[in-house]
């Protein structure tokens, strides 16, 4: 039989094969309905098992998932409120099919995502499979700005074949976590690069798959967006402990990303050292141009990015960008000191 006959009939076979999606939820009212519907409407020929992990919400959205439950159309797991890796594990534990997909509770798939995903698994190599993230319309500044910036990095990636895939809406393979074990509870924030870089090294591929579309609707508050940076930062150093290699990052947070943060605080030393220079009564002006310089070359590099997303968003206010990342580089300086100290404090 030919190859390629031979593999459309597998793809063709597997994409009809059941599969379990896994929601774990915290005070998610604004969007499940959104997410469970736009799952339950998926055109995917197989079984679907839709659980979702009721992680201690405190607001309506538990009482929102009884109008899906009543009619059997998906699984309710209440926990006392452990966190995201702990929801996530516990409903992977409970899910039954051999592919098991796992989606934010305010992510909500676009109608052939699920199919497109699950055409990946033909290769028995492939170790999970992840969509891509659009910002919708309707986002806040600051939900942009979040978007924007990770939409863009997912357009830089050059291929299929990437190191490191997102929870939000990727599927795996369950024979590829019996192997690596579950999620890390050590982690907050960073779980799913760690089982990104674990499957890896037992020998599984990771697949983005960028025409399986989702809208991701990130949180629409400066405050919601500095902690979530805080979060990502601490999560990165506890990433670059436990696996060193990946100092330069991956593919979504690669090297021009993760060296702006050493180059701010290469900024504030020489500022630093400028203003003791000054004190002394010695000329301080060097280390302040220095500074300068390289600020200057930091906002440049962000606003030739942001200039390349607004060819893309048509959105005048992503050249706002630079002084965003400003500020995100300044939150990941003061999580890298946090970690640091702690490290230090742990010895």
């Amino acid at each position: 039989m030919n190859v390629h006959l031979r593999l459309r009939q597998n793809t063709l076979a597997l994409i009809k094969n059941p599969v379990s999606i896994v929601i774990p939820m915290f005070n998610a009212e604004r969007h499940i309905i959104r997410v469970l519907e736009a799952l339950l409407a998926q055109d995917y020929e197989g079984e679907k098992e839709v659980i979702v992990v009721n992680d201690g919400s405190t607001d309506r959205s538990r009482d929102l998932l009884r109008q899906f439950e009543s009619k059997n159309r998906i699984r309710v797991l209440d926990q006392p409120n452990q966190g995201a890796v702990a929801a996530t594990n516990a409903g992977f534990k409970a899910s039954r099919y051999d592919i098991i997909c796992s989606v934010d509770s305010d992510v909500v798939l676009h109608n052939d995502t699920l199919r497109k995903i699950m055409e990946e698994f033909y290769d028995p190599v492939v170790g999970a499979v992840q969509g891509y993230y659009k910002t919708p319309q309707s986002s806040s500044f600051w939900a942009r700005m979040m978007g924007y910036d990770v939409e863009k990095r997912y357009d830089d990636i050059p291929g299929k074949q990437v190191t490191q895939v997102c929870t939000g809406d990727t599927a795996y393979r369950r024979s590829a976590l019996d192997k690596t074990g579950l999620f890390d509870p050590a982690f907050v924030y960073g779980y799913d690069n760690d089982m990104s870089y674990r499957l890896q090294k037992a020998g599984y591929k990771l697949i983005f798959r960028r025409d399986a579309l989702c809208d991701h609707y990130w949180k629409g508050d400066l405050s919601s967006y500095v902690k979530q940076q805080y979060r990502s930062a601490y999560g990165r150093m506890q990433l670059i402990n436990k696996h060193k290699d990946k100092i330069a990052g991956d593919s979504v947070s690669g090297l021009r990303m993760i060296l702006q943060v050493p180059l701010l605080l290469l900024v504030i030393g020489l500022a630093g050292a400028g203003a003791l220079l000054s004190v002394f009564g010695m000329s301080g002006k060097l280390p302040f141009v220095f500074a300068a310089a390289v600020l200057a070359l930091m906002v440049l590099d962000r606003l030739s990015f942001a200039i390349s997303i607004m060819r893309k968003q048509r959105d005048p206010r992503v050249l706002l960008l630079p002084f965003v990342h400003v500020l995100r580089n300044g939150v990941w300086c003061l999580a890298m000191a946090r970690w640091i100290v702690g490290a230090q404090w742990k010895r």
